[in-house]
């Protein structure tokens, strides 16, 4: 079993033993205040979860319109890359404004230029949270993830991926198969080797509706890779 699985495994079994039961804006859920796991995603296929059908292309498309420096302002862009799932956080016309894109250029071209001349400073960190934009209310969605901290040691690229909230069935397996997509196209803009990744999650919860699903996959081997989960989304 890969490492990942292992340690999705493990934290499910954690949400499920140890979580409160807590309601939220969106329904009830089972919730953790706070988890961590380092992944080395040197490792062949350690990005993707093997426990359930992983929709790749969904999330490949969500990756490529963010790192397209074109301004972000309706779904249509997203659908274009073959992403259909933003249209949840969208108005009745499709528009959207989310600092995953607002606050990501161009502060990641300079980030990969400052990781080329000085790779071993320790003020490579891309940060997309506005505390302004939140309490405003002028974002489609606050970001869940918001920080991406990198380390260059010995020629490899090292990351830690921050998280205020954690849908743990539906959202988290997505967010690593991301944090990978970005790390990768970073040590390859920057030449490097890709190294571990370090994931600190906040509010990692399981919604009530979603525990059944999650205790039908603690049952599941990785040869259930291609055997679908659904999941209600929750906006």
């Amino acid at each position: 079993m890969t490492e990942l699985s292992k340690k999705y495994r493990e934290l499910v079994t954690e949400i499920l033993v140890k979580g409160q039961t807590q309601d939220c804006r969106n329904g009830s859920q089972r919730i953790i205040p706070h988890h961590s796991f380092t992944l080395d995603f040197s490792r062949h296929d350690n990005h993707l979860l093997k426990l359930r059908k992983m929709y790749v292309k969904g999330i490949e498309g969500e990756f490529q319109t963010l790192i397209d420096p074109t301004p972000l302002v309706n779904i249509s862009q997203f659908e274009a890359n073959g992403c259909n799932y933003w249209k949840l956080w969208a108005d009745k016309h499709g528009n959207l404004s989310v600092d995953y894109h607002n606050k990501m250029h161009p502060r990641l071209k300079n980030l990969i230029s400052d990781i080329k001349i000085d790779p071993t400073s320790r003020r490579h960190i891309l940060n997309l949270w506005d505390q302004d934009n939140v309490d405003n209310c002028t974002l489609s969605l606050p970001c869940c993830w918001y920080d991406m901290t990198f380390s260059v040691i010995g020629g490899v690229l090292h990351m830690r991926w921050t998280q205020r909230s954690v849908d743990t069935m539906v959202g988290l397996p997505s967010d690593i198969y991301l944090a990978y997509r970005f790390m990768n196209y970073i040590a390859e803009a920057t030449d490097l080797a890709i190294g571990s990744c370090m994931f600190s999650l906040s509010n990692v919860h399981i919604y009530d509706e979603h525990i059944d699903k999650a205790m039908e996959l603690l049952n599941r081997t990785e040869n259930d890779s291609e055997v679908p989960l659904s999941f209600e989304l929750k906006s």
